[in-house]
């Protein structure tokens, strides 16, 4: 389990870097307990982030649908379950 922060702070790093891109937001205000209302994210922009999040990690789900309240941690996490089962 030694690697698994590493991973977690790998897969952080791309989300960030979709929610940043995606989002139009300022790198500071990604934060891993920021939700998708305090970015900004309209609902076409969370699915935009969605579609993005499932192309970089072959997720392989159709639609992964983040709320006004899902946080940052919460897509992390949810990456991290998902290619917990795949491997």
């Amino acid at each position: 389990m030694a690697g698994t922060k590493g991973k977690a702070d790998e897969v952080f790093a791309k989300v960030k870097e979709i929610i940043i891109r995606e989002a139009r937001v300022d790198e500071a205000s990604v934060t891993p307990d920021a939700t998708m209302n305090d970015l900004y994210a309209d609902s076409a922009t969370r699915m935009s982030i969605g579609d993005e999040l499932d192309r970089e990690f072959e997720l392989g789900i159709l639609d992964v649908d983040l709320a006004e309240d899902t946080t940052v941690q919460d897509i992390v996490d949810f990456i991290m379950e998902q290619l917990g089962e795949s491997e």
